[in-house]
């Protein structure tokens, strides 16, 4: 299905009704609307920013992982410290206890 291409839009063009025109009449382009002092130019702007807050996406706080009091880590060793590791995992009841236990006695 073809489409007509849009016109240009002129908002200067559009016809307006009666009372729309006698609105655009009483407007004076020499006067301001709003005689702002600096104490309300400020109050906008800071609803503005209010208004303007990001209310999606980014860091939200109490998101994400939870610090914890262990670290992952990945070694390479040796295939006869593996089995080595493998019986003390049996003794201690983990491999990350085992390892443990053995970087302590280490010291």
């Amino acid at each position: 299905m073809k489409t007509k291409p849009l016109k240009p839009y002129d908002p200067l063009k559009v016809k307006l009704s009666p009372y729309e025109q006698s609105i655009e009449d009483g407007i004076d382009d020499h006067t301001p609307l709003v005689h702002a002092t600096p104490e309300m130019l400020e109050e906008v702007r800071q609803a503005a920013k209010r208004a303007l807050a990001k209310l999606r996406g980014g860091r939200r706080t109490g998101a994400g992982r939870k610090p914890r009091e262990y670290v992952k880590t990945t070694v390479l060793i040796a295939p006869d410290v593996r089995q080595r590791l493998a019986l003390l995992a049996e003794r201690h009841g983990s491999l990350s206890r085992a390892v443990e236990e053995a970087v302590r006695a280490a010291k």
